[in-house]
């Protein structure tokens, strides 16, 4: 009887830790917090991340208190506005603060960190660095690292060098891993051929997301490691104007592993 019982819990045990969870994910570059035409629309932002539902975003292009911007600190004041929670990683000091990326968060955030991530259009120094920002976060009992990225705008060898850094980081990690971000890169491109050697895209390649009027080109992302995407029950880029970009959305079933 003993033993039985042991087997049972232990069966448990390992049930509990494989289960498929469900988390929606977004990716959204919020050019500054104003849409193409340079009209304020941070409220705008907030409320539409609010109403999508959203349990992650991973946030591009974002002043904190910046002149241009109105001295805003816009993380800090998108996570009050969607009652969500917050890092941020600056690319560089820019204009009275400074410019970078962010991560807005059902979840608690825990382990944050700013990675440097080569910047140069060669490809060949790392005379430069931009931040690849990534956190851990709780999705029922198991760990997800999530991690965001705003990739050389330039040209392919500078986004192939930064590939090769984002491979380098995300390939060793054991757990599940999201990555979200605008690329600057088109599928079929070798920037993001590389990338998938450890992550699957979970959108199609007919998601246009750029620019927000009229868009001609894929270049923003949701993708998760390869051994833990389970499923994409659904993909939509939101047809919202508040920005240069529009956001795209993936609802995820991750495989926790066992």
């Amino acid at each position: 009887m003993k033993s039985y019982i042991i087997i049972l819990v232990t069966l448990f045990i390992a049930l509990k830790g494989s289960y498929a969870q469900t988390i929606k994910v977004m990716s959204y570059n919020i050019h500054i917090g104003q849409n193409a035409a340079g009209k304020d629309q941070l409220m705008n932002i907030a409320d539409f991340i609010k109403l999508s539902k959203a349990d992650i975003v991973g946030v591009q292009e974002v002043d904190s208190v910046c002149n241009r911007s109105g001295k805003v600190d816009q993380m800090k004041f998108l996570a009050e506005a969607t009652g969500m929670y917050f890092a941020y990683a600056r690319h560089f000091a820019f204009d009275g603060g400074s410019y970078g990326i962010g991560i807005l968060s059902k979840f608690p955030l825990t382990d944050v960190k700013d990675h440097r991530i080569i910047l140069t259009s060669s490809g060949k120094s790392d005379a430069a660095t931009r931040a690849l920002l990534t956190a851990k976060i709780f999705s029922g009992t198991r760990e997800i690292l999530f991690a965001t990225v705003h990739m050389d705008y330039r040209d392919s060898n500078s986004r192939f060098a930064q590939s090769q850094d984002l491979v380098r980081i995300l390939g060793s990690i054991p757990s599940p891993v999201i990555l979200t971000g605008d690329f600057n890169a088109e599928p079929g491109t070798k920037e993001l051929l590389n990338l998938e050697n450890i992550l699957t895209d979970t959108g199609k390649d007919t998601d246009l997301s750029f620019p927000a009027i009229k868009p001609v080109k894929k270049i923003d992302y949701v993708m998760v490691s390869k051994n833990h995407l389970k499923t994409v029950s659904k993909h939509v880029v939101y047809p919202i104007l508040f920005s240069d970009h529009l956001p795209v959305m993936s609802k995820l079933k991750i495989r926790a592993g066992h």
